[in-house]
């Protein structure tokens, strides 16, 4: 008997269909090019088809996956770090597929979202969607969220070069494998660090993500037995990895990633941090300085350092020059923080053409790893003064031209933002008829989080598009709190700002716990980042709101305008503060959140409105519309006859 037909879902089946329909588009493998000068630029289709799957399924009976193919898969097997688990995935990868474009090309996606029971979006993380603020990819803010059986077009035009990312910004989606790499490329040219490599390969993309060996539900709000807190069991190098049992001592034999360099050349690799938890991570190279030439997609000049520490949102791209002897050297990365408890690290292979697979050396282990050398992104932030060991972000200078209004004495919007998490005693949280939301933090506290003193609600429809279906009363900031805002301030906290205004924000960290540093994405923009740092009145032991604003009235919070580099996501010490700068010429609701993925679903958020809707570009046509739906209640059905 013949099976019956079943509708196709696979990404090849709908993806040919619609170059074949249109034949101005261009293929994935078409769009990873080598960008020339005057090349027109392309339409780049890409369609992700969103579903349940899992890790050593019955596809890896049928097929391998090959060498690394980022762009494109033809065998439906995930290996992960060899532990069953069930996932999402786009288009049965992890990570799913990478764009990889041209800067000019215009980047057409087709999310079409076949999760049974959830709603999904997709979020462009670095690229500032200029012109196109409703393809941005947050829910309830820049677009109503695509239900399951749906499909939504997202299109922008890939206008600011460098290493970016896509992911998931529904729920916890993305720490569940909704994630892919996004490399946006331009002309040697003008790229002011192209003389510092030979090779810029699709493949030496570096995508690290930690991975929990049970679906991230199970970690929100949290557990006070078993599995507590939100620390991940193990790390991802492109989806690959092994993973050592703490308890029994059994080690997985999966592949993992090797990256390969021919003796004698210059490599550009692009190392994106795709973790959701609190853990900050720690890249080392066996035997290989890396030079860092850009974080986060903008030009720096150029710094070597062995080891680069970065945080969920971060990218920084680095030079590997291949001039060791011919082998294989060991890539160790390692999860700090609270990820140091269950020893949480992942390895990969550094190997040259035509040498051994395998490097001569033991692995490197948690406890013994490769050595640190001098490290980028020191987790001290003692960032004001030049120092032998470590350089700060703020340290690194800028490679492009810098509007001279972000240099200027006095900005034309300063914003202090402290944060910090509001302990609930279970008492409190869990009052008959109340439901307030919130996290068991691993020692078994009940918070949420607050941004000057707001714990961010999403609106009910995206006032992008729907403004007149948000109550007016449903926004807040600092300075219009609800009058029945209590401690636990819930509402959409959104600071409105003036078109083109040179503004500056400073990040205070109300939070103070140690080896905890929160680094904060801002949507729509990069900004220059002018100070990082902690008090330097050392009779202050903790700072706050109140002591940040004293520093800064009396000139003691420092900030340097020498060639400030360009972020779009950076990280708060502990205990510490960040100043940046930014021109608001992007008009649109641009969310601004910690990354870490919990605090995000209590509260650490806030939306930063640029200019009116005057300044927005048209609603596109047909664009889905949601919102509450509390029409009159209707009398009882029996009194109609």
């Amino acid at each position: 008997m013949r099976p019956p037909r079943t509708r196709p879902l696979d990404y090849n089946e709908r993806a040919t269909a619609e170059l074949r329909r249109n034949p101005s588009l261009s293929s994935p493998d078409e769009c990873a090019r080598a960008c020339r000068e005057n090349e027109p630029p392309r339409i780049c289709y890409y369609h992700f088809t969103l579903e349940y799957y899992t890790v050593l399924g019955a596809a890896c009976q049928v097929c391998t996956p090959n060498a690394t193919n980022s762009i494109w898969s033809d065998c439906q097997c995930v290996l992960a770090d060899g532990v069953e688990r069930g996932i999402l995935t786009a288009n049965r990868m992890i990570p799913g597929p990478s764009i990889q474009v041209c800067q000019g090309d215009k980047v057409v996606i087709d999310v079409e979202n076949h999760i049974e029971g959830m709603e999904a979006t997709i979020h462009w993380h670095g690229v500032w969607q200029r012109g196109s603020p409703y393809y941005d990819g947050v829910p309830y803010v820049t677009q109503c969220p695509i239900q399951e059986g749906n499909t939504f077009r997202y299109q922008w035009t890939a206008g600011n070069e460098g290493t970016h990312f896509w992911h998931a910004h529904t729920g916890m989606q993305k720490i569940d494998g909704l994630y892919g790499s996004i490399v946006i490329r331009q002309p040697p040219s003008k790229d002011p660090n192209s003389n510092m490599y030979d090779y810029d390969l699709t493949t030496h993309v570096m995508l690290i993500s930690d991975w929990f060996h049970e679906s991230a539900v199970e970690r929100f709000p949290g557990r006070l037995a078993v599995n507590v807190g939100q620390a991940p069991e193990s790390v991802l190098i492109n989806g690959k990895g092994q993973f050592r049992d703490p308890n029994t001592g059994f080690m997985t034999n999966t592949p993992l990633e090797v990256f390969t360099i021919t003796p004698g050349r210059r490599y550009r690799f692009r190392l994106i941090n795709s973790y959701g938890s609190v853990c900050p991570s720690q890249i080392t190279v066996e035997g290989h300085t890396l030079t860092i030439i850009a974080t986060d997609g903008e030009a720096v000049h150029p710094v070597q350092v062995n080891t680069i520490i970065s945080f969920s949102g971060e990218r920084y791209d680095f030079v590997i020059n291949a001039d060791q002897p011919v082998g294989a050297y060991w890539i160790q990365v390692r999860s700090l923080g609270e990820c140091g408890i269950p020893r949480s690290q992942q390895l990969a292979i550094l190997r040259y053409a035509r040498g051994p697979y395998q490097p001569s050396t033991a692995p490197p282990t948690y406890d013994y790893g490769l050595p640190q050398g001098v490290v980028l992104n020191p987790l001290d932030a003692i960032c004001n003064r030049p120092r032998e060991d470590a350089v700060c972000v703020s340290q690194l200078k800028n490679a492009r031209h810098i509007d001279q209004g972000i240099l200027q004495q006095r900005p034309d919007v300063k914003i202090f933002l402290p944060f910090r998490f509001l302990f609930y005693r279970p008492e409190e949280v869990f009052q008959p008829q109340t439901y307030n939301r919130f996290l068991v933090a691993p020692t078994g506290d009940h918070v949420i989080s607050l941004v000057d003193e707001i714990s961010f609600t999403f609106p009910p429809a995206p006032p992008l598009s729907q403004i007149d279906d948000v109550p007016p009363e449903q926004f807040c900031n600092g300075d219009n709190r609800p009058a029945d805002c209590g401690a636990n301030c819930m509402c959409t906290h959104q600071v409105d700002i003036p078109y083109n205004a040179v503004v500056e924000v400073v990040l205070v960290d109300e939070v103070q716990q140690p080896n905890l540093s929160h680094p904060f994405h801002l949507h729509g923009y990069a900004f220059n980042v002018v100070g990082i740092g902690r008090s330097p009145d050392r009779n202050v032991k903790k700072i706050n709101l109140k002591h940040a604003l004293d520093l800064d009235k009396r000139g003691l919070l420092h900030r340097q305008f020498d060639l400030p580099p360009a972020k779009d996501t950076i990280a708060v010490p502990n205990n510490g503060y960040v100043i940046f700068r930014f021109r608001a010429d992007n008009p649109g609701y641009w969310l601004f959140h910690c990354h870490f993925l919990f605090h995000i679903l209590i509260g650490m958020n806030l939306i930063l409105h640029v200019g009116t809707h005057g300044d927005l570009p048209p609603i596109p046509p047909n664009f889905p519309t949601c919102g509450d739906h509390l029409p009159p209640i209707t009398p009882p059905l029996d009194t109609f006859h």
